[in-house]
């Protein structure tokens, strides 16, 4: 819980414990103090009562003990019995004692002078008393000291950190793509300011970057579209040449589609990399069946080696708003993993409403990883080629698309990957 404190928050509890331990120490060094002040005064008291009291009976040897409300003292002769002498008393060795008598506790001082022996008591019960008071009054100053420094704290804390807040406000309104704007100028403060200058070289790095990309992008579509139409005009040539036969024409029609559909995906590519907003609002619309029917026929001429089944189950016309290269590469690298990982048995492309689902007969995904296959470079544990990036790539077309891509293991065997799309169904028997 203390990790989702506020910095505010953790300066003023600081504050506050720190108070509170350095209170707690004082108080305690002035209580231990205080009581034994008291009982030093108590023995230098017990010490001139006893000086007195043997004086007085050097003096008088009929002189009477002493009898106050705090004190009382005895004498004892040697070898006589002295029935106004409590037995617990009697008993005492000489020196300082501490005993209850009659259910009150007295500090007691004992000395043997010739034959006789001298007890003074010293009633300590108001003391204590006193003592138990002070000791109150040490812990509501205590209680009160650490409140009062976590009001204080916080106060503080939220004036020391206001240059802080001020500058995550700031970067927070910034956006990468604009020319960073300098902010260490306009904090004072030596830590804010140098914060501040990693802010202005790290937002700089980052605005030069993008525009780099950006750049690239652009150099990148301008230069494919030259290789690209060059290709595209000469199977178009080719094709126009009736001289050939039909294998060959089919040969030159599946360079033609492939060639469109890498301007498609370059175009999707370029999108993706800008970072163009949701491509569902575009005006743009692909129908789902037919992109999934060209996906499946794609990738049954390249995985007519395995004894693997590509069907298409349609059970709803779809029609989604979104490019046709964008759809046709999520559906493509989903089918193309769902392959990689069946050996035999079938792959099963359904589309109903707003979902679409891959589902294969393969060996399935570790549980604990199943969340990390959609990052850059993981691959599953069955996987014995491939970056790791099909995955990756199709969640961040998704994310570009506004749809959303889940991946689970199938109670029977396999995987089941379902595409929820931010689609309208159209249906076109109306």
């Amino acid at each position: 819980m203390y990790a989702n404190w506020s910095l505010r928050d953790r300066l003023a509890t600081t504050l506050a414990v720190f108070s509170a331990v350095v209170s707690m120490t004082l108080a305690s060094i002035i209580y231990i103090a205080s009581a034994d002040l008291e009982a030093r005064l108590i023995d230098d008291t017990l010490t001139a009562e006893l000086d007195d009291y043997v004086a007085r009976r050097q003096r008088n040897p009929l002189s009477l003990p002493e009898r106050t409300a705090t004190i009382r003292a005895y004498v004892m002769v040697e070898q006589e019995n002295d029935a106004d002498v409590p037995e617990q008393v009697s008993q005492l060795p000489q020196g300082r004692h501490e005993i209850i008598l009659d259910e009150i506790r007295y500090r007691a001082a004992v000395r043997q002078v010739g034959e006789q022996r001298f007890i003074v008591l010293y009633d300590t019960s108001a003391v204590q008393q006193r003592e138990r008071g002070f000791l109150i009054l040490l812990s509501v100053s205590v209680i009160l000291v650490t409140l009062v420094s976590a009001l204080v704290g916080r106060w503080l804390a939220a004036r020391v950190i206001a240059p802080v807040n001020e500058l995550s406000r700031r970067v927070s309104e910034l956006n990468p793509e604009d020319e960073p704007a300098p902010l260490a100028d306009e904090f004072p403060w030596v830590e804010v300011r140098r914060l501040a200058e990693d802010f202005d070289v790290y937002l700089q790095r980052l605005h030069d970057f993008i525009e780099r990309e950006q750049l690239f992008t652009g150099d990148v579509s301008h230069e494919l579209r030259t290789p690209l139409a060059v290709i595209n005009g000469a199977t178009q040539l080719l094709l126009a040449d009736e001289s050939l036969d039909e294998r060959k024409q089919k040969r030159l029609l599946r360079i033609a589609r492939a060639v469109n559909e890498m301007e498609e995906i370059t175009a999707a590519l370029l999108a993706l990399a800008r970072e163009k907003g949701d491509a569902s609002s575009r005006s743009i619309s692909c129908d789902a069946v037919t992109v999934a029917r060209e996906v499946i026929e794609h990738y049954e001429e390249l995985f007519k080696h395995k004894p693997v089944k590509l069907l298409l189950d349609a059970r709803a016309p779809l029609t989604v708003q979104a490019d046709h290269a964008i759809l046709s590469m999520v559906l493509g690298n989903l089918l193309r993993n769902a392959l990689n990982f069946t050996d035999q048995g079938q792959v099963v492309v359904s589309i109903d409403k707003n979902l679409i689902q891959v589902e294969d007969t393969g060996p399935g995904v570790a549980e604990e990883g199943i969340h990390q296959l959609f990052k850059p470079y993981v691959r599953g544990e069955h996987s014995n080629s491939g970056a790791g990036l099909g995955l990756s790539l199709v969640s961040r077309l998704c994310n570009l698309a506004g749809w959303r891509v889940t991946l689970s293991n199938r109670e029977e065997g396999g995987v089941l990957i379902q595409l929820w799309l931010d689609a309208v169904q159209k249906n076109r028997s109306s």
